[in-house]
């Protein structure tokens, strides 16, 4: 009795601690980066748990600070506001951060008619703002209106061209000093330092600011005469607020406007690039089959945190690898994903850096991908002798037996099989590279910065820098991971990463047990490939073959 008395009470307790709020995520409406900080005056996400016992409809001004009973505080340096709100759902508010939150790190808690969440820490900054995207994701295309073209919306069809204005969309350009539950009057913050690239070259931005609409922010800008070389479908675009740099997005770009250019390349291919006529020959078919055969070499800095106060170990790992995958990729948006526009990422200009969410969902609609079989292995043979890769599945792979990686000529071979005939070519592997400073990066303080040293590669292939760092929710579940993603010359033999762009992944998140926190590293990456080659192969339409040096350490971000 007195067992199922107790147990009838844990049953009690947990379902009233299920039904008060939960918060997970704080995010920027627009980028979904969530990297723990939120601009003064910007529209703003809440995920969780019963946020909400109602759900509504986007609010119209004047907006309120308590709707169905619900509230967003925010509380820093001892000063605490509420959001205006624009909906609730049970799991997911929106509202605007008030202009008048000070800055700096501070507590959110979100009350549901009586019941509150746990605090949960928030970041109050000055700028950082977030493009909206056709997606609604933060990524891939931006919703953005011509103002040279009648403020129609930019499409494959009818692209923007060089002089023409454009208008981008979204949140946290920073604060205003009006009533930010009514309609606003637009101004100019003007104060805000501002820099717009589009395919990498800056464009003059004319105004940045408030729309009519509380939080929502517009960035008028005039379109640069790019090189040769970038105009396309998918012309990267980065923004920056207040040294902040907004999430990534795409516009189509002419040099007459009309329909954006195919370039030269499929999108997220490696380096040998596919001609215009092959591109719109795929398309047309709607059927591309295509194939890559890669060697590469992993050294892996493997940090494990064992008891707070003792050193962590390090354990130094390298493994090399050979394999390659064939496949028919099909559908009514091949098209679009030759010329790149369902890439989930983007890489940066060389030189520069870009922040984005991840788990990214491709941005296109299904294509049908269906794994073709070139026989039962694929074989290379170098300077440290012959590797055969087997067939497993939808890839070949050849068994781990050590380190056998080197610059040199390596000739690749498969005897064919039903979707794909005998083919055989040869590629030179680039010289041995070598990151001389790994240690530096076992922790990493991201405001100061963290610059990358290295010898070897190819000179002229840029040098590809990344890291990824995950939270930890209030329910110690996983968060969204924030990635960061650097492009450098790598003749220069060194990249910095600066501190704006590291800050904006999230702090490294512990897990608490048995006593103690160990922490939940991230990841810090340095990648060069080389020039890799085209090989011809029956039944294949794009197939290639390279080599990449990698180099990853496990990160404390603090």
């Amino acid at each position: 009795m007195l067992k199922r008395m107790f147990t009838l009470l844990a049953m009690s307790a947990s379902a009233m601690f299920a039904q008060s709020p939960i918060v997970n995520e704080i995010l920027n409406n627009y980028s979904l980066i969530n990297a723990g900080s939120v601009a003064q005056g910007a529209i703003f996400i809440v995920k969780g748990i019963n946020l909400s016992d109602q759900t509504t409809g986007l609010q119209e001004v004047p907006l309120q600070t308590t709707l169905q009973g619900v509230q967003i505080a925010i509380s820093v340096s001892g000063i605490t506001t509420l959001a205006p709100m624009y909906y609730v759902l049970p799991q997911q508010l929106a509202g605007i951060l008030p202009s008048s939150t000070p800055l700096g790190t501070g507590t959110l808690v979100v009350r549901n008619n009586g019941k509150n969440s746990l605090a949960v820490p928030i970041t109050v900054v000055r700028s950082a703002f977030g493009m909206l995207t056709v997606s609604g994701t933060g990524t891939g295309s931006a919703r953005v209106q011509d103002a040279s073209q009648n403020y129609q919306e930019l499409i494959s069809s009818r692209s923007t061209k060089p002089g023409n204005f454009l208008v981008f969309y979204g949140s946290g350009v920073g604060a205003v000093n009006s009533d930010e539950t009514v309609t606003q009057i637009p101004s100019d913050l003007t104060a805000i330092p501002t820099t717009v690239t589009i395919g990498g070259k800056n464009a003059q931005v004319f105004y940045r600011g408030r729309t009519l609409f509380p939080g929502l922010d517009q960035i008028n800008v005039q379109v640069p005469t790019l090189d040769a070389a970038t105009y396309g479908c998918t012309v990267p675009v980065v923004i920056t607020t207040g040294g902040v740099q907004s999430n990534i997005t795409t516009i189509p770009v002419a040099q007459t406007g009309s329909t954006c250019p195919t370039p030269s390349g499929t999108g997220s291919g490696p380096v040998p690039s596919a001609t215009q006529q092959e591109i719109t020959q795929w398309s047309a078919a709607g059927s591309f089959t295509t194939g890559s055969i890669a060697l590469g070499r992993t050294t892996l800095y493997a940090v494990a945190d064992v008891l707070p106060g003792v050193t962590a170990s390090t354990t130094i790992s390298k493994t090399d690898a050979f394999g390659g995958s064939f496949s028919r990729v099909s559908g009514s948006e091949l098209g679009r994903y030759l010329r790149g526009e369902g890439a989930s990422a983007y890489t940066p200009a060389v030189g520069s850096c870009v922040v984005y969410p991840g788990l990214l969902a491709d941005q296109l609609p299904p294509l049908t991908v269906a794994a073709l079989d070139a026989g039962a292995s694929i074989v290379s043979t170098g300077p440290g002798g012959a590797r055969t890769a087997t067939r497993s599945g939808v890839a070949y792979a050849a068994p781990n037996t050590g380190t056998f990686l080197s610059s040199g000529r390596y000739a690749i071979s498969g005897a064919g099989g039903p979707g794909v005939g005998a083919f055989s070519g040869s590629f030179d592997a680039s010289a041995e590279f070598t990151v001389t400073n790994p240690e530096d990066f076992k922790q990493i303080n991201r405001d100061s910065g963290v610059t990358v040293r290295w010898v070897g590669g190819d000179a002229t292939v840029p040098v590809l820098i990344t890291g990824t760092s995950v939270p930890v929710t209030a329910l110690g579940t996983l968060g969204t991971p924030v990635n960061f993603a650097c492009s450098a010359n790598a003749a220069d033999g060194r990249f910095t990463v600066p501190g704006n762009i590291l800050t904006q992944l999230p702090a490294t998140s512990s897990f608490a047990g048995a006593g103690f926190t160990l922490p939940l590293r991230g990841a810090f990456t340095v990648t060069s490939a080389g020039k890799g080659v085209r090989i011809t192969a029956p039944g294949v339409d794009y197939l290639t073959a390279n080599n990449a040096w990698t180099w990853t350490v496990t990160t404390d971000y603090r």
